[in-house]
């Protein structure tokens, strides 16, 4: 690792001229060329905040942060992780042994797309050569516990994140977003020289501003407040925390002022009021409306509008999940359930194509631990068995959803004859 020589021309009066600065005696600004550890140091009165992050993850680097770490011995050390992930990337066989059925049953379907779709972001935004995303979140907390410092988990809890992203988008720029965190629609990361990798980093921030600003808020903006908040509220004079690049730099600005307090805040957006009301009331005025048509209206049109519904519902889903190359069980039970449990907001074809798929050709071992790199590639979706149901969950849902939209079209013409 290189710092900034002791006694640089300037660096006195450049660490004087504002109570919150850099140390240039201590921070080094530019990346550290292969393998090496990238440190910025903040003063802010009686606080030190010394923030690191690796531009280039390999082995080389990760020894270099083990090495950062021993000789700095940090009291406290703030890690860009949350609780459900360092559980599934610090333990293998808590990830090993995750009871996929279990998931779907407890509606978490979203918690494992959520933890793929961060996934996803690591690696486009970062640069990895023989490792994997969370590598240096993982040796920071093993240096951590092995020195006795206490570790501080300071991300945000990464549901909370998909789904912030989830409904700050606006319905027609959803699809973009499934799209792009599904099939990692961003060019295909290739480990980088470490003094490369930060332009790179800036410029793929700004296209994803351009074409997904509420995803970029969600994944990047507010992390970055979140995290320095909560760095700036663990009760220690001096902090070390290990970040990643994306999210390094402007940490580090946000902390030579005092972060908002209000940034640390845990929270969901609620649905809109239309977005709770109206698939209830949809499901509501089409029950209602077979209900009242058989009672009250012409039997023959209502069994021919019945029969639209279903076929048209079954069909949408059967293609939608068959273009997952799902189990022909998977298929069938999903096209089967899709008229029926697209009437029930609460459940979706999604849940019950996702649980037979699990069933009838569940992941292994090593595809749960492979499942990091398969994403990264478009086939990889279709290849890993993990994937493959999160790809079944996504697809038999819009599927469903386009039945349902194509039958309700349809229905005007059948009332009309």
């Amino acid at each position: 690792m290189t710092t900034a020589p002791p006694g640089a021309p300037g660096a006195e009066a450049q660490a004087s001229a504002t109570p919150a600065s850099y140390d240039p005696d201590e921070s080094q600004a530019l990346a550290v060329p292969p393998p090496g550890v990238h440190r910025q140091v903040v003063r802010r009165g009686d606080r030190r905040f010394v923030i690191l992050d690796l531009p280039r993850v390999d082995e080389a680097s990760l020894n270099a942060l083990r090495a950062t770490l021993q000789d700095l011995r940090p009291q406290a050390l703030a890690v860009e992780i949350d609780a459900q992930r360092l559980e599934w990337i610090g333990d293998q066989e808590s990830w090993q042994a995750l009871n996929l059925i279990d998931v779907l049953k407890a509606k978490k379907g979203t918690l494992l797309n959520a933890y793929l779709a961060l996934r996803i972001f690591q690696k486009r935004f970062g640069s990895f050569d023989g490792t994997e995303p969370g590598d240096e979140f993982r040796v920071a907390i093993e240096e951590a516990r092995s020195s006795g410092a206490q570790p501080h988990l300071v991300d945000r809890d990464m549901t909370i994140t998909g789904l912030r992203a989830w409904r700050r988008s606006p319905v027609w720029m959803r699809l973009m977003l499934t799209l792009t965190l599904t099939f990692g629609s961003f060019r295909r990361t290739k480990a980088r020289p470490a003094s490369e990798h930060r332009d790179r980093v800036a410029r793929r921030l700004k296209r994803l501003e351009l074409s997904l600003p509420a995803a970029k808020a969600a994944f990047v903006d507010e992390r970055n407040a979140h995290i320095a908040c909560r760095i700036e509220a663990i009760d220690a004079p001096e902090v070390v925390a290990v970040l990643s690049t994306v999210h390094a730099d402007r940490v580090a600005d946000l902390l030579q002022s005092a972060p908002d307090p209000h940034a640390c805040a845990d929270t969901v957006p609620a649905k809109s009021l239309f977005s709770r009301i109206f698939p209830w009331a949809l499901s509501a005025a089409i029950i209602a409306t077979f209900i009242l048509g058989f009672a009250l209206g012409d039997p023959s049109t209502m069994r021919q509008a019945l029969l639209t519904w279903f076929v048209v519902n079954a069909i949408c889903t059967a293609l939608a999940t068959g273009a997952a190359l799902a189990h022909p069980l998977t298929i069938l039970a999903s096209a089967l359930s899709a008229p029926i449990v697209s009437l029930n907001p609460a459940v979706g074809a999604g849940m019950v194509g996702g649980l037979v798929q699990l069933l009838v050709a569940p992941p292994s071992i090593k595809e749960l631990e492979q499942v990091g790199d398969d994403i990264a590639r478009l086939k990889g979706w279709w290849q890993n068995r993990l994937a493959k149901i999160a790809l079944v969950f996504i697809l038999a849902n819009l599927g469903s959803t386009i039945g349902t939209v194509a039958a309700l079209m349809m229905f005007p013409d059948l009332f009309g004859s």
